[in-house]
């Protein structure tokens, strides 16, 4: 731990080797000046350097330790789960810090290496700096309780859901960018009686509210009691993927998570 009087003696000892103030200091407010924020960028690219030559240490004894940041859109949290449940019996000693984000959240927190790698949809826009893992396509569906009167069908329009009481995700989450998409396309006034950002709260609702949520089949992965009815005009399939950073040291928990993710996809 590093503390103040410290750190400030660190800053001021770097200032004096570089010629330049970084800081402007002002009561007890600190902000960076224009050399701070011309020097910011080469400050964080050397400190992930340091970071990706301590795992490559970390690595060399295997797999015993290490930290896994990880982060993953709210649609997909069940799969996620379902394979930490499998890797953490094996590597109990690896830690993870988990964080469910948007889509274009967790490309910024890619970007700022704040995570090693994301579970999520179909990116939005090309990402030239980013490398895609596809794992598996899924539909839009109708998801159900095995009970409800609609888990008779295999198949449901649109303007069927007008009947029945209906979730749907948040907006700017990629399964409502979807939805909303299809209502448009083909003219059909659904008004559900939900918007929820928080899936496990979405697929409760559906058995104790009798809800109709409209969402990936992926998000019942492994589910007991419910059932996934496509939606007969959503002809467009969601694109799951791990997305990391191009070029960025991977290491071998990062890997076998991967192979774990690989393996476990619907």
């Amino acid at each position: 731990m590093v503390v103040q009087s410290t750190l400030s003696q660190q800053i001021k000892q770097l200032e004096d080797d570089l010629g330049v103030q970084l800081f402007e200091r002002i009561g007890k407010k600190v902000s960076l000046t224009e050399a701070g924020r011309q020097f910011l960028p080469f400050a964080r690219q050397t400190l992930e350097y340091a970071e990706q030559g301590r795992q490559q240490l970390q690595d060399m004894e295997g797999l015993k330790t290490g930290k896994l940041r990880i982060g993953a859109t709210y649609g997909l949290s069940v799969l996620l789960t379902r394979t930490m449940q499998r890797f953490c019996p094996q590597y109990p000693d690896i830690q993870f810090v988990v964080r469910f984000e948007r889509a274009d959240e967790l490309i910024t927190l890619l970007h700022n290496r704040e995570i090693d790698f994301a579970l999520t949809y179909n990116l939005l826009e090309n990402e030239p700096l980013l490398e895609e893992i596809p794992l598996f396509e899924s539909r839009l569906c109708a998801v159900v309780a095995e009970e409800h009167p609609l888990a008779k069908y295999e198949e449901v329009k649109l303007s069927q859901l007008k009947a029945f009481l209906t979730a749907v995700p948040a907006k700017g989450m990629n399964a409502r960018t979807m939805i909303d998409g299809l209502l448009r396309e083909h003219s059909v006034d659904l008004r559900p009686l939900m918007e929820i950002n928080e899936i496990y709260t979405m697929i409760h609702m559906v058995k104790s509210c009798h809800l109709v949520a409209i969402l990936s089949e992926s998000v019942i992965y492994e589910e007991e009691g419910y059932k996934a009815i496509p939606i007969k005009e959503a002809k467009e399939t969601m694109h799951t993927s791990l997305v990391y950073v191009k070029g960025m040291y991977q290491r071998n928990a990062v890997k076998e998570f991967f192979k774990r993710m690989q393996i476990g996809k619907i």
